[in-house]
């Protein structure tokens, strides 16, 4: 299995969550994951901020001083990162100040399935904007043409796209 780095800006995030004790995001699924379960493994690790792994029940409770956020990743590869409610007390300021911060990963065995692609657009700051299904080359062709001619690259400049092979994890 081979390994793997993402930003979390470039991860969606999906919920922010106000604790008694912490904040914090959850992330869409690690691309391309092998199964991970925090606590068990420990093979994730998070660039440029001083963090610790820890398991889902933990995401509320104190975090150790010397730690500026902790991590879980449960069955499902969903990224969760906590922080003291204080140190980001809504979902912007957290957004901003984690995506530039990199997560390495085990991926999974991938498999080919069949003349299938994904594309995946950024915007201008590196920011994923929209992610299709699998599709074939053409059909993506349309997608990218359909952006470009639709955008005022002017006020938002233009977009980056990248296309990779579709997989599933065995």
């Amino acid at each position: 299995m081979g390994q793997a780095i993402v930003r979390l800006g470039e991860l969606k995030v999906e919920k922010f969550i106000e604790g008694v004790v912490n904040n914090y995001l959850v992330y869409s699924p690690l691309p391309l994951s092998k199964q991970h379960s925090s606590g068990l493994d420990g093979d994730i690790v998070m660039s440029a901020t001083p963090t610790v792994e820890i398991i889902d029940a933990d995401l509320d409770v104190s975090l150790d001083p010397q730690y500026e956020y902790a991590y879980s990743i449960g069955t499902d590869n969903k990224l969760k990162i906590a922080f003291d409610k204080t140190k980001h007390v809504n979902k912007g300021s957290a957004v901003d100040a984690l995506k530039c911060v990199s997560v390495i990963y085990e991926q999974g065995d991938l498999i080919v399935t069949g003349n299938e692609y994904v594309l995946t657009v950024h915007n201008s700051r590196g920011e994923e904007i929209h992610r299709t299904v699998p599709q074939t080359p053409a059909q993506l062709l349309t997608i990218i043409s359909t952006f470009d001619d639709t955008r005022q690259v002017d006020e938002v400049g233009p977009l980056d796209y990248k296309i990779r092979r579709n997989y599933t994890v065995k």
